[in-house]
């Protein structure tokens, strides 16, 4: 299969909307890069530029506002992606491309909330979370992907207007990931590093017996990310232009609602223009504050 072939293939398959895996992205770009004919094309270059930037996106990990206890609480948190699934089809023919179905990095969750006033009360949340090094052998690719993530939120609640409840708040968050592995050949170890910073604003809507809250999220990130190829010395630094723009770089919606035993649940699809879109599931569970019950 010839590079210059595939390089168009993917340039009409995924410059249009961005959709594959954080594997099926990397291992594209590596083959771009393998090419020694790539070096000097500005199309070439350009395409591997956006597949590093697609998938340091996938890497993202964006926040989901589940609304905040207005005490002392803890609990965990998994935010799942799932993931684009890829075109396989290259010319004519149908390849086995890497892909990853979903993706998460479970948290620990610390709520605080005090009343601000008669009418209103603030809550402020922090949270870190970890994805351990694990090892994924996918087409012949051995790598190991580990990811931290930190952040923090502050949301200003109202009593009840009519029949809900609204909720204003901000905050900012922090993921680094590092994939390791021969994403490009066996005889050397390749690496993709990728760091985002966060910051977002939601407005919540909650029913206040039921618990049941919908939310809508912008935020603006900035993404740097790094990817090295042993095999051809090739160590490419992009900042993603996305943080340039005057708009909101994506944009989320939310719909959840509260369940037993200090359990919630909530779906969510998210929007990056021009990069990626991709329904979300979260899971959270309250236990050092397990009535889950809404806020009054």
């Amino acid at each position: 299969m010839k590079n210059r072939h595939f390089s168009e293939t993917l340039r009409a398959d995924f410059c249009g909307g961005a959709r594959g895996s954080i594997f099926t992205f990397l291992f594209a770009a590596a083959i771009e890069f393998s090419a020694p004919a790539a070096q000097a094309s500005v199309l070439w270059m350009e395409q591997a530029q956006r597949l590093q930037e697609v998938s340091a996106t996938l890497l993202d990990t964006m926040p989901v506002p589940v609304p905040l206890s207005p005490s002392l609480a803890a609990g965990l948190r998994a935010n799942i992606s799932f993931l684009p699934a890829p075109n396989p089809r290259v010319g004519a023919k149908l390849e086995s491309l890497p892909a990853s179905p979903v993706q998460s990095i479970p948290s620990l969750h610390g709520m605080f909330g005090v009343s601000a006033s008669s009418a209103e009360s603030l809550a402020v949340e922090a949270w870190a979370g970890v994805l351990p090094k694990g090892v994924e052998k996918l087409m012949g690719i051995k790598a190991s992907l580990m990811q931290l993530q930190w952040g923090g939120r502050a949301e200003l609640a109202s009593q009840r207007l009519g029949f809900v409840r609204f909720v204003l708040g901000v905050g900012a968050a922090q993921t680094k990931s590092t994939i390791e592995g021969t994403i490009s050949s066996a005889s050397g170890t390749d690496s993709f590093t990728s760091s985002s910073q966060l910051t977002f604003a939601n407005l919540t809507a909650q029913h206040p017996r039921s618990g049941i809250w919908g939310a809508f999220m912008i935020g603006r990130k900035k993404t740097t990310s790094r990817l090295v190829i042993v095999e051809d010395d090739t160590d490419l630094e992009v900042v993603d232009t996305l943080a340039n723009t005057k708009q909101p770089n994506w944009i989320q919606v939310s719909l959840g609602l509260p369940l037993n035993g200090g359990l919630s649940l909530a779906i969510s699809e998210l929007v990056v223009p021009d990069r990626v879109e991709m329904p979300r599931l979260t899971l959270a569970w309250n236990f050092l504050s397990p009535s889950g019950a809404p806020r009054e």
